[in-house]
């Protein structure tokens, strides 16, 4: 599938020396996301559709609430639990309907079922995991066909764990032959030694606190906690199947 360049968020990404640009491209792709869903999209009756059948991931469902956008939250929920009461309607007939052991486990595992079937995908999601494929894409191009890019990645601040994954995962359908290989190297290079910057602050972070190094500076390491928690697990991530 061919994907739509975004060389432009991409290449500022890496000019903000970024812990990691990715997760700061995906604040923006769910705030965005977010933003759709809370305006007057809601009042499109294809919009609506797309959330009856659809809906959010409990997380994103949290965010649009947290919102107080109520009157645009309480029509799609209206739909909404309109939609899912009719699709448990059969599970919720056979529990009213149970009438021994056997049938019982039978209508949970029936509801069960149906409760999988509806809480599967989200909008929101869905819409970040389409911006993310094509993040992960124009890196490993941009990697591919601009020299400047390549150094400016090489000198930054590497990945989370989760967005390193998910570019060498990327880059075999985008790079081939030496040029893969060369793109694996320097990017495993690039995020070991910033991983080990970090950790090196982290440990700096816990020295400090000891009586004897109170006096001594801090060497920017006053947020290294978060900033490895943050490489660790990623702070945007694309969690909810899709």
């Amino acid at each position: 599938m061919k994907l739509e360049l975004e060389t432009i968020p991409v290449w500022d990404g890496v000019a903000s020396k970024s812990e990691c640009y990715v997760c700061d491209l995906m604040a923006e792709a769910q705030k965005d996301a977010l933003s759709f869903y809370l305006g007057n999209s809601v009042m499109n009756p294809g919009t609506r559709v797309k959330v009856n059948e659809s809906g959010f991931c409990t997380k994103h469902w949290q965010l649009l609430t947290a919102a107080n956008k109520p009157q645009g939250i309480a029509l799609m929920t209206d739909t909404y639990l309109g939609m899912t009461r009719t699709k448990f309607e059969k599970s919720i007939n056979s529990l009213l309907g149970t009438k021994n052991p056997r049938q019982a486990k039978k209508a949970i595992q029936s509801l069960k079922e149906d409760m999988q079937k509806r809480e599967k995908g989200c909008l929101v999601c869905s819409a970040m995991q389409q911006r993310l494929d094509r993040y992960l894409f124009t890196t490993c191009y941009l990697w591919g066909e601009d020299s400047a890019f390549r150094s400016a990645l090489q000198e930054g601040k590497g990945f989370c764990l989760h967005h390193f994954q998910l570019l060498l995962e990327t880059a075999p359908a985008v790079l081939s032959g030496s040029l893969l290989a060369q793109f694996v190297h320097d990017l495993t290079q690039t995020e070991v030694l910033n991983l080990d910057r970090i950790a090196n602050d982290v440990h700096w972070m816990t020295q400090k606190y000891k009586s004897e190094n109170m006096d001594k500076p801090w060497n920017g390491c006053e947020d290294a906690h978060k900033r490895g928690v943050d490489k660790m697990t990623g702070r945007h991530r694309v969690i909810d199947p899709v």
